[in-house]
């Protein structure tokens, strides 16, 4: 087993190798593979006990600590409680502030008799962390806070959220009330799917229904790409923080609990995924196995026009090898001859038609 894991490791070597693989396609190991795979499971020192950072695209974790370790979570709650109200609300829909929506703590600002629609509400509760929103959006659609709390814990069960559960719809400290970077980093995900979250919490401010909202996330402006998207911060807590940075359409989330500076914390955890991973098109074969020959002995370029793109450790590229696997017919300039294949030692990562061109 170790020999089969370590086989996946590549880092320009000197020397001979310390372990090698007994199947065909394995890889020699060296040790500086062995420390290149250590450096990239490894976490920089963080302030926050639990943390995570994740590629969306593949939905691989990049690195954790303590990943399912249940802790107190502040108003990243409102990350399930935006979640619902999506999920069972109209925007339209029209809400009347009931005096038990004014709870303490953050505040859209809320007046008892106002309405508002669901719309000004979530904007309120992603923006300002308003735990008044949070409540008038959890009585609309549950009809009681404690209706709403269990549909909450009714929706983490589906989820299979196994270190969440919920004791209010704003996230106050409150016993029995707790979650995990590994859930809230899921829970993200499925809100970020959402093109109305999405937008909202990647918005500095915003005026709903006459109240001038502000974004609790000092990310946004700041760091290159951020664009989400929840904080949360109480006494039981610490400092809490999901965020999203997304490139070209690609996103990374990051997750910390109980931080005692969770902007650094973020940054640290984006700087690591980048530092470590790479996204590219899997690499065209090169040398004799590049070229087929044609039946007038023209020679003939093996590519493959709708090449993957792989997602991988830094140091795993040099070891990921493509292999062309004939159809068996005539090579023709522009037309399929079979498949390419991409390996990394002995796992195969992707396929794709190969075509044969004749430039």
């Amino acid at each position: 087993m170790l020999v089969s894991l370590l086989a996946l490791l590549n880092i320009a070597a000197v020397g001979p190798p310390v372990l090698t693989g007994s199947r065909p396609g394995d890889a020699a190991i060296f040790e500086e593979q062995i420390a290149a795979q250590q450096a990239a499971q490894t976490l920089p020192p963080l302030s926050a006990p639990a943390a995570l950072v994740a590629d969306s695209a593949t939905g691989r974790v990049l690195g954790s600590v303590n990943a399912t370790q249940p802790r107190a979570m502040a108003s990243t709650t409102k990350l399930m409680t935006a979640l619902l109200v999506l999920e069972n609300a109209d925007l339209s829909d029209l809400v009347t502030v009931s005096p038990t929506a004014l709870v303490g703590g953050a505040s859209m600002g809320l007046v008892a008799g106002e309405t508002l629609t669901v719309e000004d509400l979530l904007w309120g509760l992603l923006l300002n962390s308003g735990n008044d929103a949070a409540m008038a959006l959890a009585e609309h659609v549950g009809g009681s806070e404690q209706a709403f709390v269990e549909l909450m814990n009714q929706r983490a069960a589906e989820l299979g959220l196994t270190s969440t559960h919920f004791a209010n719809p704003h996230g106050l400290d409150a016993p029995d009330h707790f979650s995990s970077v590994a859930d809230l980093w899921r829970l993200a995900e499925l809100d970020m799917a959402n093109p109305t979250f999405r937008s909202m919490v990647a918005t500095r401010s915003h005026e709903a229904a006459g109240h001038q909202l502000f974004t609790t996330n000092e990310l946004l402006g700041v760091y290159p790409g951020a664009d989400g998207i929840k904080t949360g911060t109480s006494d039981a807590a610490g400092q809490c923080l999901v965020a999203s940075v997304s490139e070209d359409g690609l996103r990374t989330i990051a997750v910390v609990l109980g931080s005692e500076d969770r902007y650094g914390d973020a940054e640290t955890l984006f700087e690591f995924g980048e530092a470590h991973y790479t996204r590219g098109p899997a690499p065209l074969p090169t040398g004799l196995t590049s070229w087929v020959i044609a039946d007038d002995g023209q020679p003939l370029r093996v590519t493959a026009p709708e090449r993957p793109w792989l997602f991988l450790p830094t140091w795993q590229w040099p070891l990921v090898r493509s292999q062309f696997v004939s159809d068996g017919g005539l090579p023709v300039a522009g037309q399929p001859i079979g498949e390419m294949r991409w390996y990394l030692a002995n796992q195969l990562l992707a396929t794709a038609p190969a075509v044969a061109s004749d430039y």
